[in-house]
């Protein structure tokens, strides 16, 4: 939101935030569907590969954090 230029641009950053929230709560309402399609080792497999990826995304918040950091000189 802090880089769109009016109104057309925020009511699309919302409009995306939504639609990401209401597949979000498909996903849970169809969970035990997926689980079961999936079976048990590949839903363990989802939720391994999902934990390395948000641990790579902490890591980037991280570096981008202190890249950003006033007390770091460049």
């Amino acid at each position: 939101m802090g880089r769109t230029e009016g109104w057309a641009e925020a009511g699309g950053v919302v409009g995306m935030i939504l639609v990401c929230a209401l597949l979000t709560w498909f996903a849970m309402l169809a969970a035990d569907r997926i689980v079961d399609l999936l079976g048990r080792t590949g839903a363990d497999v989802v939720g391994r590969i999902s934990g390395v990826l948000l641990a790579g995304l902490a890591i980037q918040f991280i570096f981008d954090g202190l890249a950003a950091a006033p007390f770091l000189g460049r």
